[in-house]
């Protein structure tokens, strides 16, 4: 099981309505993308933060750790954002020269990379507090009552399984590999790297026609029943 998985299963909202808490993160994160003021996204990061860790009973350091993983993406999109290239260093207010180009940041860039990186952290946030106490059998309620394509909802469902069955055929190869040093050194870390991909692929599909084979026992007719 998933680590976000474990939270969102136990829980102390787990027995709430699942539409209520649905719609409470929909609405806050809609609020989020559409305000712009710096200290209502310091609010709204706060509140849900400290919210979001007594429901899930989750400590300070794992809670940050778990805001690490998109927020290495978020710093490069806002490097990129705050830096500009231009041909005069007048409109910088931090400049190094590169030949006849100047590399710096502009009050523009510096203001608009602030404010994305706000709204990003607060809106991370309440998609955070949505993953954190949602498991897969309530969001699939939830989609249900929204009346959503029930091809949407099956093609989610595969691709949950299909996740789980990833992550346990890798984890099986990559003990597997370990145990025999297969990852001591540069070298052979390289060659079986190489070797886990290329079997891993082989024993995805493998499971794959295991469940068509299940899945044709069963007279499927094409339709799962959620």
């Amino acid at each position: 099981m998933l680590l976000i998985d474990k939270y969102a299963y136990t829980n102390r909202l787990k027995d709430l309505n699942p539409m209520t808490k649905f719609l409470f993160s929909l609405s806050i994160l809609i609020f989020s993308l559409s305000n712009k003021n710096i200290f209502v996204f310091g609010g709204i990061l706060i509140f849900l933060s400290l919210l979001t860790m007594y429901v899930v009973r989750i400590s300070l350091k794992k809670y940050l750790k778990l805001l690490s993983i998109p927020f290495i993406f978020l710093m490069v999109s806002i490097i990129t954002m705050i830096f500009s290239i231009a041909t005069t260093k007048d409109v910088f207010l931090f400049h190094l020269k590169l030949g006849s180009y100047y590399v710096g940041i502009t009050k523009l860039g510096m203001e608009q990379g602030m404010l994305l990186f706000c709204r990003a952290l607060s809106s991370l946030a309440s998609t955070y507090f949505f993953a954190l106490t949602i498991p897969m059998n309530q969001l699939i309620q939830v989609f249900k009552t929204l009346r959503l394509s029930k091809t949407f909802i099956e093609i989610m469902i595969l691709i949950y399984r299909f996740i789980f069955i990833f992550l346990e055929e890798s984890r099986e190869l990559y003990v597997a590999q370990d145990l025999r040093f297969g990852y001591k050194g540069l070298r052979n870390s390289y060659k079986s790297t190489a070797l886990l991909i290329r079997i891993l692929f082989i024993r995805v599909m493998s499971r794959y026609e295991e469940l068509n084979i299940s899945l044709e026992t069963k007279l499927y007719n094409g339709e799962f029943y959620i």
